[in-house]
């Protein structure tokens, strides 16, 4: 048992430093950081723009067919206005007319502001558009030299990679699992290293019944974070 703790160990290890070397792949450096966050704010306040001019014209949309309803129904009216019989009837259809006309006219008020509001959104979005331009032209050579300057740590990673798949190969996959179910949960350490009788990682306290184990190379986890302990023999 006790190469497959050591072969766990390497593991380990190896996963650390493909870690690191992940973190450094994804971190932007500080001129392209700063490109970026230019650029991303310019795109935040077109889409914002572009999100304000769909709502409006939404509500363009409503109040156009409302309008249509309405005028629909002053044509209704007017025609109706034509079959009346008496004085009575002649005042009730021009009641209806009038209070027709007035709805029409508040929604053709409503519906011109809303075309009027619309096109100064879109107006904005285009000369933000044509801001954005230069930005993203800067951004994409910023971008670019950035991911130029990544190739030896590409390469890194893909040989820590390759290494890692190998060592797992070796290593009983009920072990494995549990090695890799446990590295998940804590943030990327399913091994941790017994330290003056304590877990390195979580601060518990190992029993004598376990460290006696860990001496003879056996496999035990840590009764604190669950982890697969090592522990480090002196030659």
């Amino acid at each position: 048992m006790s190469q497959v703790v050591d072969e766990l160990w390497e593991l380990q290890d190896l996963m650390s430093q493909l870690a690191e070397k992940e973190r450094k792949l994804n971190e932007k450096p500080t001129d392209f950081a700063e490109v970026d966050a230019e650029y991303s704010e310019s795109l935040a306040e077109i889409e914002g723009l572009e999100a304000r001019l769909e709502t409006a014209s939404k509500e363009k949309r409503a109040v156009e067919s409302d309008l249509q309803d309405c005028q629909e129904l002053l044509k209704k009216y007017q025609g109706q206005l034509m079959q009346v019989k008496n004085q009575q009837q002649y005042a009730a259809a021009w009641k209806e007319i009038d209070g027709s006309r007035k709805q029409v006219k508040e929604y053709e008020d409503t519906f011109l502001r809303h075309l009027s509001d619309s096109e100064e959104m879109q107006k904005q979005i285009d000369e933000k558009r044509e801001e954005a331009n230069p930005l993203k032209e800067k951004w994409e050579e910023s971008y670019k030299r950035w991911q130029g300057s990544l190739g030896e740590l590409r390469k890194e990673a893909e040989r820590l990679k390759k290494s890692v798949s190998e060592r797992e190969q070796k290593i009983p996959k009920n072990v494995l699992s549990q090695f890799q179910r446990v590295a998940k949960q804590r943030q990327g350490f399913g091994m941790t290293k017994i330290v003056n009788d304590s877990c390195s990682l979580c601060r518990f306290r190992m029993r004598s019944q376990a460290m006696q184990q860990l001496m003879r190379g056996e496999l035990i986890t840590c009764e604190g974070c669950h982890r697969y302990c090592y522990f480090e023999k002196v030659s």
